[in-house]
């Protein structure tokens, strides 16, 4: 993987991608320009339509995400007050 992305030759063509959201596909093609004079400064990261949240998605993409998100989060809180507990 880390040669195709030294190479610059890379698509989106995978399965992976197919919900990624063309916004989204074009900020990571910004931050995999091999010459750094061409790739994203942070600025024109910051000011993405992607990363300012300024995309279309589909509703089913978001909640799913939005489950991965609530999961992540409980386990957090749970792997969190084992740590307190340890250090009773």
């Amino acid at each position: 993987m880390f040669e195709i992305i030294k190479s610059g030759e890379y698509s989106f063509e995978a399965k992976t991608w197919e919900k990624v959201s063309d916004e989204g596909k074009d900020f990571i093609k910004g931050l995999l320009v091999v010459n750094p004079d061409k790739r994203f400064t942070s600025d024109e990261i910051l000011e993405h339509p992607w990363f300012m949240g300024q995309f279309e998605t589909d509703e089913e993409s978001l909640d799913q995400m939005l489950g991965k998100m609530k999961v992540l989060n409980s386990n957090k809180k749970g792997a969190t007050a084992g740590t307190k507990e340890i250090r009773k």
